[in-house]
């Protein structure tokens, strides 16, 4: 008798393993749009075969460890349906086994051990007699199961028939991938069809030897080229020539592999002649199945970007060589007028006043009976005018800048606005010393000097506050007004907040101005310094020195 049985069940197997044959043969040659179809069809040849009343395939969910029904056919029209989802929960005992890609082969529900309460109900729920369950790991991520069932017997489950439908398991499974596969490179090349087509930067594929395969509208509108014209052409032939040079080097080192990627700035021709600026980055595609790598390059049109970039350069390398030359030729002819000043006509004048003086000293009676007021009056006009001559050589170039150091020059600038201009200026001063370069210095002085004079013209205020700060790494001068102030969104600079700032930025300086309507302004120069020696402050560290809009300065006096 059980001799007899093994013969059935080898007869059986033989029987199984030429349909699974043919069931992997019209797999093969199966469309994937008939795939589905195909494997429904084999299922029911395979179960017209076995014994059992129900042949399921289920996909694992790779999120919870489910059991997604998918296909299905059935012995009999009255086979109870298969549950179209089945929790890990509900068969804990039989989903461990097929996790460890065990096979379950249940005679009957007695077979299953005593600890494997829950599977045993849930399938007496379903109408289960007999249950052979086969797992398939078709790929690293996903997982199917091949279920037979029984709902009106027990099925001898015969080790031959189990190994021929373990084959069919797997090549349901590959089947499934392939599928899949398909369907999601399908959408990933539409996906990338529909980006290609519609992105507003150029995009190229091109083969590792520079040759174009395809090209997107936006790159045909950037250049002026149909896609016909582009796809005949080389990357070489659009390409200036001294940027392709450059851009070979690279793509070099992108074909061979030292680099993924790359960016650079060229210049391409234009159909029409003419060149336009494209920021390009290149990357190397590799294609997994073996095939020969793509390389993808995107270009954005930057000519107008690069066009006020070389404008505005320009502008700026002009700018500084005029407002250099500028600067350097005020300086010259300052000091050019104040020797001449100081030296020829104060000179003169101060020898004509002596001999004035000594004149109406010596002169004779007579002389002095005919203009008794003559003489003492043109002494005092020409001592005023040697007085003038050397407030404006002062003011040309500051002779106690030169030879006593900024804190003293601008002590004698605050009393000049004191006296002429009756300006109520505090002077602040901390920590200033004499090791600030004549360049720092003769800056920081001119930029006091033209804060002063907008004071003076625009501010409409008598109440000025100068401090002047040096540390071991910079030094900070601030001129501060309590006047009319502006708006600096609405009201740019004039030419006397441009020449602060040309002065400075020689001096690596910064300029900052803050001022608002009616709540006067400030003005800040900063410079770094480097002090030589550690020197004590020779000048008043934190006590304000008044100069006060009198006839009379409170400072001393040097010429």
């Amino acid at each position: 008798m059980r001799a007899q049985v093994r013969r059935r069940g080898k007869q059986q197997a033989h029987a199984l393993g030429h349909r699974i044959s043919e069931f992997v043969e019209r797999l093969a040659v199966s469309p994937l749009e008939h795939v589905d179809a195909t494997i429904a069809e084999g299922l029911q040849g395979i179960i017209q075969l076995v014994g059992a009343d129900r042949i399921c395939w289920y996909e694992v969910d790779e999120g919870s460890t489910s059991l997604l029904h998918k296909y299905t056919a059935a012995s009999r029209v009255e086979a109870p349906m298969s549950p179209k989802i089945v929790p890990p929960a509900k068969m804990p005992f039989i989903g461990s086994r097929l996790a460890q890609h065990e096979t379950v082969a249940l005679r009957s529900l007695k077979d299953l051990p005593s600890d494997a309460r829950v599977d045993e109900q849930f399938l007496r729920q379903l109408g289960v007699k007999s249950l052979l369950l086969i797992p398939s790991s078709y790929s690293p991520r996903k997982k199917g199961v091949l279920g037979l069932s029984s709902y009106s017997k027990r099925e001898d489950w015969q080790q031959d028939s189990i190994n021929q439908l373990a084959i069919a398991a797997n090549i349901i499974g590959a089947t499934s991938e392939r599928k899949y596969s398909h369907a999601a490179l399908q959408e990933s090349e539409e996906r990338f069809r529909y980006l290609f087509a519609q992105a507003p930067i150029g995009i190229a594929l091109e083969t590792v030897d520079r040759r174009i395969l395809e090209v997107n509208p936006a790159l045909c509108s950037m250049l002026g080229y149909s896609s016909d014209e582009l796809l005949s052409a080389t990357c070489s032939r659009i390409s200036h020539p001294e940027d392709e040079a450059v851009e070979l080097a690279l793509f070099d080192e992108l074909r061979r592999g030292i680099r993924p990627s790359y960016r650079i700035e060229k210049r391409f021709f234009r159909k029409d002649g003419s060149e336009m600026w494209g920021q390009v980055s290149v990357s190397l595609l590799d294609r997994n199945h073996g095939g020969v790598p793509l390389v993808i390059g995107m270009v954005s049109d930057i000519s107008a970007q690069k066009t006020v970039e070389t404008s505005l350069y320009q502008r700026d390398r002009e700018l500084q060589r005029l407002a250099g030359h500028l600067i350097d030729a005020q300086e010259q002819e300052r000091r050019r007028i104040s020797g001449e000043l100081h030296d020829d006509i104060g000179q003169r004048v101060a020898l004509l006043a002596c001999e004035v003086d000594l004149q109406c000293r010596n002169g004779s009676t007579a002389r002095r009976e005919a203009a008794p007021a003559v003489l003492p009056k043109l002494h005092k006009e020409l001592d005023a005018i040697a007085t003038d001559i050397h407030k404006l050589s002062h003011e040309l170039h500051s002779a106690s800048l030169q030879c006593c150091g900024l804190g003293v020059a601008l002590k004698d600038l605050c009393r000049k606005y004191s006296n002429h201009y009756h300006l109520e200026i505090e002077l602040k001063t901390q920590s200033l010393d004499g090791t600030l370069s004549p360049d720092i210095a003769l800056c920081l002085f001119r930029v006091a000097q033209e804060a002063l004079a907008n004071v003076f013209k625009h501010a409409n205020t008598k109440k000025v506050l100068l401090k002047v700060i040096q540390d071991s790494k910079k030094v900070r001068l601030t001129v501060k007004d309590f006047g009319a102030g502006f708006d600096p969104v609405t009201q740019s600079g004039g030419i006397g907040l441009i020449s602060m700032r040309e002065r400075l930025r020689f001096c690596d300086g910064v300029l900052s101005v803050r001022s608002t309507p009616n709540q006067g302004t400030e003005i800040t120069a900063e410079v770094a310094c480097l002090q030589k020696l550690q020197l004590p402050a020779v000048t008043e560290a934190g006590a304000p020195t008044k100069v006060k809009p009198t006839g009379e300065s409170v400072l001393p006096t040097r010429r």
